[in-house]
């Protein structure tokens, strides 16, 4: 007979793990299987930084979700007792007409975060190593720094095994169906059932979904 599980993920990088922590410490029960094996470098979550903002010059709908994430990689690393998570500040520098600056500023301006602007001769008095064309100013984020991926990643696993979850690696999801029941995945392991399914495989997601013919494209 198969396993039975409330949810299975699929895909075990930065979105899969922390969605198998976040479900499992809320009592799920959760399977998640990985096609490769742990901490591997074929996905998007490998390497040793990840930049991390507030003034999310692209929409200031960003904004709250960005200042939730700080929230929640703090309580990681709290739990986890890992360094993951460094501020050190970031600066956009750009014309004062370019998206990027206009966006900067418009997401502080929404949500009443203090920006501050610098002018170009001011952006080279406290950062030497930046040489902006004339014209060009700087937005400095305060709350702006980096993350370390794979500790991300190794934290959300290490814990969402404390709370129960069951994590397999070079597992990979061979084909999954949908019915009254739920969902069936089919791994060359076996065969697993749960109410629900999380397809967090990233530039994989069209192979598992080709028979809804998603214009999805990998850039």
């Amino acid at each position: 007979m198969a396993e039975s599980f409330d949810v299975i993920i699929a895909g075990l990088g930065a979105m899969g793990s922390a969605t198998a922590y976040h479900l499992a410490r809320r009592g799920a029960r959760v399977l998640g299987l990985e096609q490769f094996g742990s901490g591997h470098t074929l996905g998007s979550s490998h390497g040793d930084s990840r930049i991390i903002r507030e003034l999310y010059y692209e929409h200031p709908l960003y904004v709250p979700l960005v200042q939730r994430a700080y929230e929640l990689w703090e309580r990681l690393e709290d739990e986890a007792g890992a360094d993951l998570l460094r501020v050190t500040g970031g600066m956009m520098i750009g014309r004062p007409s370019s998206g990027l600056v206009r966006g900067a500023m418009l997401s502080g301006e929404t949500h009443g975060i203090p920006t501050e602007v610098l002018a170009r001769e001011e952006i080279v008095s406290r950062f030497p190593a930046f040489a902006p064309p004339n014209g060009y100013v700087g937005v400095w984020d305060a709350r702006a720094g980096y993350l370390r991926p794979e500790a991300c990643v190794e934290a959300h696993a290490n814990l969402a095994r404390r709370a129960g979850a069951t994590l397999r690696y070079e597992e990979p999801v061979l084909r999954w169906e949908a019915g009254g029941n739920g969902v069936r995945v089919t791994t060359p392991a076996g065969e697993y059932r749960a109410a629900r399914l999380a397809l967090c495989v990233g530039a994989w997601t069209k192979s598992l979904l080709a028979e809804l013919g998603l214009p999805l494209r990998v850039e």
